[in-house]
C-alpha cells in the first residue's frame, strides 16, 4: 500500500537516513568544536539534505497518513531543496528562518551561497526513497515510529549551524582608535571599531599596529586586568590593592551560558583580555568576554555589556534577567520526572482507553483521565518549584506527591486494558516503549538541551504524541 506513513518511517529508518543523522549530531556536537572549518561547516549541510526529505515525509505521514507516498516523497525533497537555496541567498528569508526556529531553541541561520554545495546530495535521499522497502515486522514499524523519529526531530533541533562568536582582543592603536577582535562574528567584519572612545562601533578589518595598555597614561595612574576564568575585572589606583571594578556572577554566568544557542559555548564565558584608552575627561575600558561578547567601561565609571555591536542577527548580550528567567537545565530533574510520568501514564491511558473503545466499551473511561490530571497538579507543580528554585518543598512531602502520580499511571491503563479484554503482555509491551522513548528523550535534552523549561515542555509533549501511534500498533 503506497501511503505515506509506512513508507515515509522505512524512508527514514533506512540506514543511509540514520547514518546521516549520526553525521549531523557528530559533526555538530564534536567536530566543529575540534576542527572548526570549511570542511566541518559543510558536512551539516550535506547530512542535512539526506536527512531532512525523509524527515518532513514522516512528519507529512503523521498528519496525512492516507496520502500517497509517490507525491509525498517528491513534495519533501523540493520543498528541502527550495527553502535551502532561499535561506542560503535571500537574507529576508534567513531572518525569517532566524526567528521561527528560535521559537524552538535560540538560533542564527546566516545567509552563504557556499552552502548551496550541498544541494546535489539531495539526490541521495531521492535514491533511497525510490527503493522498495523490505516487508518489516510490526515491531519494527513500531520502533520506526516510536525511537527513529523523535531521534531525528531531536538532533536537526540539537544542531548548531555555525561556529558562534567570542570576544577574544581587545587593541588601541596609535591614532588611538578603539578595536574590537572576535574569532567569527558570522556576518561582517570579525573587527569593529570605534573612534569616539567606546561610544559608537563600525565593522573593520582589524588594526594595522596597535596594543593592549592595562594602565592608564595620565595620573593618578590606574591599571586593570581580568580575573581568572570569570567575567569580571579588576583595577587598583596608584600601585593599591586590587579591587574589583566589575563582574557578572558566577550563578549569572550559568544562566547566560543556559540561555545561548550553542550548549559548547558555556564553557567559553570568561574575560580575557582588555584594554585600557585614555580620553578627555579620563579614560575608558574594554574587555572580551569570550561568547557573551564585549563590555565598555565610559569615563563616568559606568560599565555596560555591548555584546558584539557590529554583528546584526547575533543575540548577545542576552539580558541578564531575562537569562534568570530561562531556569537552569541542571536542576529540572524533579520536574522532568513528574512531568514524564504524567506525560506517559497519559499516552498509556489513552491508548488502551481507545483499543477498549474499538472492543465496545462506553465513552466513559475517559473519566480515567481525570484521577491522572488530578495527581499531576500536585507532583508536576512540585517539580517546578524544586527546578527554578522558587521555594523549597519538604522532601518527604516531595516524595509522597509522587505516589498518586505513578499510581494513577500505571492502574488508569490497566483498568481501560482490562475492560477491553486486551492480553496484559501488549499493555507491558506499551508501556516498555514509551519509557524506553522518553528515557531517550531525556539524555538527548540533558546532551543538546537549550536550558528553557518552556522548552523541555515542548520537546516532552512532541515526543509523547509521536510516540502515541507506535504504542496504539503495540496495544
Amino acid at each position: 500500500m503506497d501511503t505515506s506513513r509506512g513508507r515515509s518511517l522505512a524512508w527514514l529508518g533506512h540506514p543511509v537516513s540514520m547514518a546521516a543523522l549520526v553525521l549531523l549530531v557528530v559533526n555538530d556536537h564534536v567536530w566543529k568544536a575540534v576542527h572548526p572549518g570549511w570542511v566541518t561547516g559543510k558536512l551539516s549541510d550535506v547530512a542535512g539534505m539526506v536527512l531532512a526529505p525523509p524527515l518532513l515525509a514522516a512528519v507529512t505521514g503523521l498528519i496525512a497518513p492516507r496520502a500517497k507516498f509517490r507525491w509525498v516523497a517528491p513534495g519533501a525533497i523540493l520543498t528541502v531543496g527550495v527553502g535551502f537555496a532561499m535561506v542560503k541567498t535571500m537574507g529576508y528569508a534567513a531572518a525569517l528562518a532566524s526567528d521561527a526556529w528560535s521559537l524552538v531553541t535560540p538560533s542564527l541561520v546566516r545567509v552563504d551561497p557556499a552552502d548551496l554545495l550541498a544541494l546535489p546530495f539531495l539526490g541521495v535521499a531521492w535514491w533511497v526513497a525510490r527503493r522498495e522497502p523490505r516487508p518489516a515486522p510490526q515491531w519494527l514499524k513500531a520502533l520506526r515510529l516510536a525511537v527513529f523519529l523523535p531521534l531525528a526531530l531531536a538532533g536537526v533541533a540539537a544542531t548548531s549551524a555555525d561556529p558562534t562568536p567570542k570576544a577574544e582582543h581587545v587593541v588601541v592603536d596609535p591614532d588611538g582608535a578603539l578595536f574590537l577582535g572576535a574569532d567569527t562574528l558570522g556576518d561582517g567584519e570579525p573587527w569593529a571599531v570605534s573612534r569616539d572612545g567606546g561610544r559608537t562601533f563600525v565593522p573593520s578589518t582589524g588594526p594595522r599596529a596597535g596594543r593592549s595598555p592595562e594602565c592608564t597614561r595620565t595620573e593618578p595612574v590606574v591599571c586593570y586586568q581580568t580575573v581568572h576564568r570569570r567575567i569580571a575585572v579588576e583595577s587598583r589606583v596608584e600601585g593599591g590593592p586590587w579591587q574589583l571594578s566589575w563582574e557578572i556572577s558566577e550563578r549569572d554566568v550559568e544562566a547566560l551560558g543556559n540561555a545561548y544557542p550553542n550548549p559548547e559555548s558555556r564553557r567559553s564565558f570568561y574575560s580575557v583580555e582588555l584594554a585600557v584608552l585614555d580620553v578627555p575627561g579620563g579614560h575608558v575600558v574594554a574587555v572580551a568576554n569570550g561568547r557573551d561578547g564585549f563590555a565598555v567601561r565610559d569615563v563616568s565609571g559606568s560599565w555596560r555589556r555591548i555584546g558584539f555591536p557590529t554583528a546584526t542577527r547575533d543575540i548577545a548580550p542576552v539580558p541578564i534577567e531575562d537569562a534568570r528567567d530561562l531556569g537552569d537545565s541542571s536542576d529540572d530533574g524533579p520536574f522532568r520526572f513528574a512531568f514524564s510520568l504524567f506525560l506517559g501514564g497519559l499516552v498509556l491511558t489513552l491508548v488502551a482507553v481507545r483499543r477498549a473503545r474499538g472492543a465496545g466499551a462506553g465513552a466513559r473511561l475517559y473519566w480515567l483521565l481525570a484521577p491522572l490530571a488530578a495527581a499531576s497538579c500536585g507532583a508536576v507543580p512540585i517539580g517546578l518549584i524544586e527546578a527554578t528554585g522558587n521555594g523549597t518543598p519538604q522532601g518527604l512531602a516531595a516524595g509522597f506527591a509522587w505516589v498518586p502520580l505513578a499510581a494513577v499511571a500505571v492502574i488508569c491503563p490497566l483498568v481501560a486494558l482490562a475492560v477491553g479484554r486486551r492480553p496484559l503482555s501488549q499493555g507491558v509491551g506499551a508501556t516498555l516503549i514509551v519509557a524506553g522513548v522518553l528515557i531517550v528523550a531525556h539524555i538527548v535534552w540533558a546532551m543538546f538541551g537549550t536550558g528553557h523549561l518552556s522548552h523541555l515542555v515542548l520537546y516532552l509533549s512532541l515526543v509523547a504524541a509521536l510516540v502515541t501511534p507506535a504504542a496504539a500498533k503495540v496495544v
